[in-house]
């Protein structure tokens, strides 16, 4: 069974390269416009120079990972349908900065994952996120063991980082996830809760507002499959504004025969004029 369209065996992710868990989206995907909307949207922090968007990649995952978070999402809305809450499952797109050891999504050739087992994002790519790995980069847990989101793309460009085998440069290319979450009923908080492992009795989430101990939203899951990467990002700094864009699978046909170069055409057919004008003593005609 197709859970849906962010499911591997979609027939509208047919085109992807075979074996890659990501798909290139097009500039003038509407999906490639929302998620670069909301990017732009959430970035609000005023010292950080605005990045440039290189490229989106769709994110495929198993029909068993995404049936597992239809499951939940299905409870989520049961339960709020009980309890009156009028949003449902209250599924939202938040962003998530983390851990790469590779080089996923910087070209038209960068889609197929990494084994590196310190690479976070292609470990969240491949089976989606654990909250038993929840403060492997970041030892303080403002409300505990949880899956940190945030709609602040400036806030989860803080938690990108590379590992250990590349050096981290500010002009290298960077990439966040933009993640399903169902937040379902969330409980809102101001100060910090460091001892939770679970939003209190009757909640689905918790959300950190700013004023107090946050400058910047931030919302937090306590279930595995209540969320799933939905999206990679990939964007850079304004230098990059005069680099051509990254090729989706739609800009060259696997089946397109190669460009003919003209200047080694025009060499190859004078050597072979050439010859033939020295085997026979008839002048060839040109």
């Amino acid at each position: 069974m197709i859970v849906d369209e962010f499911s591997l065996k979609h027939p509208d992710n047919g085109h992807r390269r075979r074996s890659s868990r990501i798909l290139p989206l097009d500039s003038s995907d509407p999906m490639f416009v929302q998620v670069e909307r909301l990017f732009s949207k959430g970035w609000r922090h005023r010292q950080k120079p605005r990045p440039v968007i290189q490229g989106i990649f769709k994110i495929l995952s198993s029909d068993e990972s995404l049936e597992a978070y239809a499951i939940y999402k299905s409870q989520v809305q049961a339960f709020n349908l009980l309890s009156r809450y009028k949003k449902g499952a209250n599924e939202q797109l938040c962003f998530h900065g983390t851990r790469r050891s590779c080089a996923l999504g910087d070209d038209s050739d960068q889609l197929f994952l990494c084994n590196s087992a310190e690479c976070s994002l292609c470990c969240i790519i491949r089976g989606s996120f654990d909250i038993a790995r929840s403060g492997d980069a970041n030892s303080f847990k403002r409300f505990g063991a949880g899956i940190y989101t945030t709609s602040c793309s400036s806030k989860a460009d803080d938690y990108y980082s590379v590992g250990r085998s590349r050096q981290q440069d500010p002009q290298d290319l960077r990439v966040l996830l933009l993640n399903r979450v169902v937040v379902g009923k969330p409980h809102n908080r101001r100060h910090n809760a460091t001892h939770m492992n679970q939003p209190p009795s009757g909640h689905h989430s918790v959300v950190g507002l700013p004023g107090v101990d946050l400058n910047f939203e931030e919302t937090v899951v306590y279930h595995n499959d209540a969320i799933r990467p939905a999206y990679l990002v990939v964007y850079g700094p304004q230098s990059f504004a005069e680099r051509p864009p990254l090729k989706t699978q739609t800009d060259h046909h696997p089946l397109s025969p190669p460009l003919i170069n003209q200047k080694s055409l025009s060499r190859s057919t004078s050597k072979a004029h050439a010859l033939l004008s020295a085997l026979f003593t008839t002048p060839l005609a040109v």
